[in-house]
């Protein structure tokens, strides 16, 4: 088995450090356009089983919470505890993906659900709680009519980020939204921003075998580099290094 290909900071394939060149930005666009909306668990939970809310977009991080720290937010959604507010990006077709609160959606949609996320399948039990520790053991089916259809009508602040908003202006948005424990590269985040037949192709020109022996890879990389490579490539063999105006996130968006 060959070893996977990890570019070093020196080949240049991520922006590593932090670019602080100011974008050139038209005035008039220099704001992003949102919508608020206080939404049902409910309604959220229909809009993702219809496919009008995607809750694991390709750039989104698969799941990774505990299911003691899962539990404690439905703990806290019975408690009245404020969620932190969950960001939306509206895309062409009028679906919804989520930008920022992946994680929280998950587990309150498998709690209802009946399963915890992950391969195994396991029945998603309430663990660890502290403040409602009799609901210990319990999943949502077996808690009483009440517990669930407060579970069911609690609000979730939504912000939605509009399809029409400027796309360096939304770049700039997820960046500072994206503040996980792993951050996502600016690829994955291009990769969220920026929809269509361009960014399948990088996708699809990602898996090409001749690509991937070059790499020495026997997959695509997970991160994205490969494909920030060929955008690279695209880009200044279009443009040509004459054309070049940092910052190179720009001009790698455009």
């Amino acid at each position: 088995m060959t070893t996977p290909y990890e570019p070093t900071e020196q080949e240049g394939l991520l922006e590593h450090e932090p670019d602080n060149t100011p974008l050139e930005i038209p005035p008039d666009k220099r704001r992003v356009k949102t919508d608020k909306q206080d939404v049902p668990i409910e309604t959220l939970q229909m809009r993702i089983k219809k496919g009008r809310l995607d809750i694991q977009p390709e750039f989104q991080r698969y799941y990774v919470w505990s299911p003691s720290k899962a539990s404690k937010l439905i703990e806290s959604v019975l408690l009245e505890i404020p969620i932190p507010v969950v960001y939306l990006a509206e895309e062409q077709d009028n679906r919804q993906s989520v930008v920022d609160g992946q994680q929280r959606l998950t587990s309150i949609v498998a709690f209802l659900d009946g399963l915890f996320p992950g391969p195994d399948k396991a029945t998603f039990k309430l663990t660890s709680l502290q403040v409602l520790k009799e609901l210990n053991g319990l999943t949502f089916k077996e808690l009483d009519a009440a517990m669930q259809e407060k579970i069911l009508g609690t609000p979730l602040r939504l912000v939605i980020i509009q399809k029409d908003s400027d796309p360096d202006v939304k770049f700039e948005v997820f960046e500072r939204l994206n503040v996980g424990a792993v951050a996502l590269n600016d690829q994955e985040l291009r990769n969220c921003v920026y929809r269509g037949s361009y960014n399948k192709l990088l996708r699809e020109l990602s898996q090409n075998e001749h690509l991937l022996k070059v790499l020495r890879q026997e997959q695509p990389h997970p991160r994205m580099q490969d494909r920030q490579l060929i955008l690279r490539f695209f880009a200044m063999w279009r443009k040509t290094h004459l054309k070049y105006k940092s910052p190179m996130k720009q001009f790698l968006n455009h």
